[in-house]
């Protein structure tokens, strides 16, 4: 890829996906005809192209020529939040399908019982969905406004055309991590501290909805050492979003973060069951279940420290005395 369609593809992240293919043809037909006029048919050297793309300016003040600049969430950000906003919404959908299955494997795929599960179903869908839609435009916002002040205003900064072709800084924060970071947990946390009622089995009995809790009594005892570590993490995470960079302190209490969240883990397997669904507090249709659910529970705690472990294995790697110095860094 020469420097010209790294340009064009720079101009593309923020631009609106509906009409970036557009743009981005408008854009480099333009662009071409400029090197033509310059070179006059001969072929344009790097120097000559770094030269235009220079005078033609900072990718992102091009996208945003094409549109207004005011903002809620802006261009910049917004292929990080449709991201996070399509993982979250299938995550739902996710999640909605599985508490239908379970309904429909007990009342059966008939009857008024069926219609009244998928009109449960849906209500908790379309529920979810705003709920969590308006929490991802919220966090976005504060985002958007939070970071730091050269990384919004393009004026403070001369832009190079050279940066497109720079090896990326190790230290530099990686914003779609970050962010996703922040918003997921504390999606996580308001569901566990406001709708823990949510996390169950639900299913129509008798023409009634009927709810068992999932969650055991020994699973909110852990609730607040969750609540710790989870704002702990967010607290790092928005100041590192702050900050642009990864720093030996930052890596460090990252480190400890997460070595925490492994030995709560550790406590939540060998400790008492953190699920309260038995095959006596189920139906007969369902009691087989049981099990199973004991087994995900598992299977999902043990993921949970297989991960951290890589991260803690990364981090440690990341802190060594002979790491060698970043490439961008002056």
């Amino acid at each position: 890829m020469n420097l010209l369609d790294r340009y064009v593809a720079e101009v593309g992240k923020y631009l609106p996906r509906r009409s970036r293919a557009d743009i981005e043809a408008e854009i480099r037909s333009t662009l071409e005809d400029m090197l033509d006029e310059r070179t006059h048919g001969a072929e344009a050297s790097d120097a000559q192209v770094s030269d235009l793309l220079r005078e033609y300016g900072d990718p992102r003040k091009v996208a945003a020529s094409y549109g207004s600049t005011q903002y809620l969430i802006s261009p910049r950000l917004y292929p990080t939040f449709e991201l996070v906003l399509k993982i979250v919404l299938s995550v739902l959908a996710i999640v909605t399908l599985f508490g239908l299955g379970i309904s429909l494997v007990r009342t059966g795929l008939g009857g008024p019982e069926m219609g009244s599960n998928l009109l449960q179903a849906l209500g908790q869908f379309l529920g979810g969905l705003v709920t969590g839609f308006g929490e991802i435009v919220l966090i976005f916002a504060i985002i958007e406004r939070t970071l730091p002040a050269s990384e919004v205003d393009l004026k403070e900064k001369a832009w190079d055309p050279a940066d497109l072709t720079k090896e990326p800084d190790p230290d530099q924060v990686k914003y779609p991590d970050v962010i996703a970071s922040i918003i997921f947990p504390l999606i996580i946390l308001a569901f566990l501290n406001f709708y823990p009622q949510l996390v169950g089995i639900h299913y129509v009995e008798h023409g009634q909805w009927t709810s068992v809790p999932m969650l055991s009594p020994a699973f909110f005892s852990y609730l607040p050492w969750i609540n710790l570590l989870i704002l702990l993490g967010v607290a790092l995470n928005l100041w590192l979003v702050r900050q642009g960079h990864w720093q030996t302190a930052t890596r460090g209490l990252s480190l400890a973060l997460r070595l925490g969240n492994i030995a709560l883990v550790i406590c939540m397997l060998v400790g008492p069951s953190i699920l309260a669904v038995s095959g006596e507090a189920l139906p007969n249709g369902l009691s087989k279940l049981a099990p199973l659910f004991g087994f995900i529970s598992i299977a999902v705690l043990l993921a949970v420290i297989l991960a951290e472990s890589i991260n803690v294995f990364k981090l440690i790697w990341q802190l060594r005395p002979d790491r060698p110095v970043a490439p961008m860094k002056r």
